[in-house]
């Protein structure tokens, strides 16, 4: 099982670092859930992680050797990566896509093989696209878009899988559908699965290991049940919140409490209090700034379908 993991890193668009002396090491076979505020870090992080940033200063390890010095190809096998916002050639099919994720896998003496053909197809079954194979990634929606992504990492087959905010676009149902399949793929092949979620509920459902990320560094880490408590949300998302143990899964569940509905009056029927003082009120400005459930046998089969 590959081991990835950050030494003294420090990342920087400029002057200052966006990332400062970082020590990060991904638990093996787990997945790990990166979280905080807009603009601490994470996804630069995330791209550090898979050599799509170079280091100010410090490194990123795969097995215990800088992942900068090794051959692409090499990297490519081992570490699959979905970033923000990918962008797809004009015309490029859905199938073209994924067949993209075969590409290390490929040599002049060993082309397309079986195994590649097999691997797009599961693919593409595993995130619901088998009947949008033939169609432009371009002419897609949001969130078909994003699961044809999903596919190619997939398709990749590698150990490790990167996924920065995997859900974006999705409706509720297909989130739970990629986030289950993705923990399937965890329990079932042992893939490790390092990700940003903003939802902090699926993340304490889903994760192994939270990594809390302000202000460039790594403010907490640990089991959701251990990091997710009102103090941490309060001082790295400036609000108030209650967490409770989820009803169904006995994960920590993030109730946070709005501002707005303090100021209408306990008690009082909230809809009616907005009406009525809605001419009057000064707008209230936004803040300044346990495991996951049971799968059931066979999931990919159950992962998102049609748009």
């Amino acid at each position: 099982m590959p081991v990835l993991e950050s030494r003294h890193l420090t990342l920087s668009y400029g002057r200052e670092p966006v990332v400062a002396d970082l020590d990060l090491k991904i638990p093996p076979g787990r997945i790990t859930v990166l979280i905080g505020r807009n603009g601490c870090g994470k996804s630069t992080l995330l791209r550090a992680l898979a050599r799509l940033m170079r280091p100010q200063a410090g490194a990123v390890l795969l097995d215990g050797r800088a992942i900068a010095t090794l051959p692409t190809r090499e990297v490519a096998r081992q570490l699959a990566i979905l970033p923000q916002s990918p962008v797809a050639p004009e015309g490029m099919t859905v199938l073209q896509l994924v067949k993209q994720g075969r590409y290390p896998h490929q040599s002049w003496l060993q082309q397309w093989t079986r195994e590649d053909e097999e691997r797009v197809r599961q693919a593409l079954a595993w995130t619901g696209l088998e009947d949008l194979a033939g169609q432009p990634v371009d002419a897609l929606s949001g969130g078909q878009r994003q699961r044809a992504w999903i596919a190619m990492a997939l398709a990749q087959d590698t150990p490790l899988l990167l996924l920065d905010e995997p859900t974006t676009y999705l409706d509720l149902a297909h989130q739970m559908e990629i986030l289950d399949l993705l923990a399937w793929l965890n329990a079932h092949d042992g893939r490790t699965v390092v990700m940003v979620l903003h939802d902090l509920n699926q993340a304490a459902r889903y994760g192994h290991h939270l990594v809390v990320v302000h202000q460039g560094r790594v403010y907490a880490q640990g089991a959701p049940a251990e990091v997710l408590r009102e103090e941490l949300v309060r001082q790295v998302f400036g609000i108030e919140c209650r967490i409770i143990p989820d009803p169904i899964h006995g994960t920590p569940l993030c109730v946070p409490c709005s501002r707005w509905m303090a100021q209408a009056g306990a008690g009082a029927d909230t809809a009616t209090a907005r009406t009525a003082e809605a001419d009057t009120r000064t707008p209230i400005p936004p803040a300044a700034g346990g495991r996951r459930h049971e799968l059931a046998p066979g999931a990919p089969g159950a992962a998102a379908a049609g748009p």
